[in-house]
């Protein structure tokens, strides 16, 4: 058999089976496991390619943000795994910001699975981006409260 045909076979089993040799979609994570903010803050040796020390407004955009949310442009990952939350377009902020380096702690570890990449048109950089310009408290909670479920899928790491 040549090679070429050999190849065909393999591509045609694949796409029978729903299965592509293209990696996932920007945006599409490569797994079903989260750790949520408190293993996060506990567990800073198990950090990868970030640090405590890391500002979220060097990770996340606040340039279109109102005021109110740009304020925590400063804000340390370490101290936003400990933001509290609250009412006001700041409370959403703070709720956002502490799901949002969770998720991207995880989707950095390449011991998680977690469901979403960073980068990518649907990753969580230009979601919480977005969220962020929005100015909205509501999108702002929206988008807490779905990382935040991903964040609680079940956390492989001890």
């Amino acid at each position: 058999m040549r090679k070429n045909t050999i190849v065909g076979l393999i591509i045609g089993l694949l796409a029978a089976m729903g299965a592509s040799l293209a990696g996932p979609a920007q945006g599409t994570g490569v797994g079903n496991e989260g750790c949520t903010p408190g293993y996060w803050k506990n567990h800073t040796q198990s950090w990868q390619e970030y640090s405590p020390t890391t500002v979220v407004g060097t990770v996340f955009s606040f340039s279109a943000a109102p005021a109110d949310v740009a304020a925590f442009s400063g804000t340390t990952f370490e101290a936003a795994l400990r933001l509290k939350g609250g009412s006001g377009l700041g409370g959403a902020t703070q709720i956002l910001l502490r799901a949002a380096v969770s998720a991207t702690l995880n989707a950095a570890h390449n011991g998680v699975g977690y469901p979403l990449r960073r980068s990518g048109p649907n990753g969580i950089f230009a979601q919480v981006n977005a969220a962020l310009a929005s100015g909205d408290r509501q999108v702002m909670l929206d988008l807490a409260t779905k990382l935040d479920n991903l964040n609680n899928l079940g956390c492989p790491l001890s």
